[in-house]
């Protein structure tokens, strides 16, 4: 689903893809945050993790609920930082340049830390 804006200088088209591309950028560039996963299945099976869609969006995830746009980021931590730290900074971040580019109000910026990695 995309967003239709009007402006002085004639329509645009938001897609999903454009979305979670600048979320995908804002939340790697927040402290604390070493990559960018997919969404982990609750059964790792190796027959599941072969069979893993090409078109499944790496990072971020944009949907348009009744109550506004809500984005999922998955991610990979640093070890050794407080994880509610790291969050919290992504959340903030990735709200804040959403809505500054493209104009428009976020309900949720929801992050799943996927795993934590030791950075030596």
């Amino acid at each position: 689903m995309a967003i239709d804006k009007k402006t002085p200088f004639g329509g645009i088209t938001i897609s999903n893809q454009a979305i979670e591309t600048v979320a995908n950028d804002a939340a790697l560039n927040c402290y604390g945050v070493v990559s960018l996963t997919h969404k982990q299945r609750t059964s790792n099976t190796l027959d599941q993790l072969l069979k893993r869609d090409p078109k499944e969006p790496l990072g971020a995830v944009a949907k348009k609920t009744n109550d506004g746009w809500v984005v999922d980021i998955y991610v990979i931590v640093a070890f050794g930082i407080k994880i509610t730290e790291i969050i919290s900074g992504i959340q903030e971040q990735v709200k804040y340049v959403l809505e500054r580019k493209f104009d428009i109000k976020f309900k949720a910026i929801n992050v799943f830390i996927e795993g934590v990695k030791v950075i030596l």
